[in-house]
């Protein structure tokens, strides 16, 4: 099983684009495990959590949801030890006019803080 740990928060269309970026890894839907970390003061209420977990639903891919009251880039390096993810899934921006990919501090912290692979999902049409 290729298990993904990717956080969701309150931008339903980021998060959207993270299930998508994991959709389109290529293996069989069947074989990837997704954890779902909700991390933060918004993690009491993430109104879309249910499609979140509809979409993966949709395209059989099993995924689980846990609540975790922490820093939102902690807790998904965290969840990726625990669960010896094989890879973390984090948004970011458009790119800059040169091309250059543009990534939020949670993502960045992400990536210096851990010795796990990153996928960075962006905008529509860039993966």
């Amino acid at each position: 099983m290729y298990t993904v740990v990717m956080g969701v928060g309150t931008d339903t269309e980021r998060t959207l684009r993270k299930a998508q970026a994991i959709d389109a890894l290529p293996a069989p839907p069947e074989s990837v495990a997704v954890v779902v970390v909700q991390a933060g003061e918004e993690s009491a209420d993430t109104p879309n959590l249910d499609r979140l977990t509809g979409f993966f639903d949709e395209h059989s891919i099993d995924a689980t949801v846990e609540t975790v009251h922490a820093d939102p880039p902690t807790a998904l390096v965290e969840a990726a030890a625990d669960h010896e993810a094989d890879l973390i899934c984090v948004g970011g921006r458009k790119r800059s006019p040169a091309g250059k990919a543009q990534l939020r501090s949670g993502a960045q912290s992400v990536m210096i803080n851990t010795d796990r692979p990153v996928l960075v999902a962006g905008e529509p049409g860039d993966y």
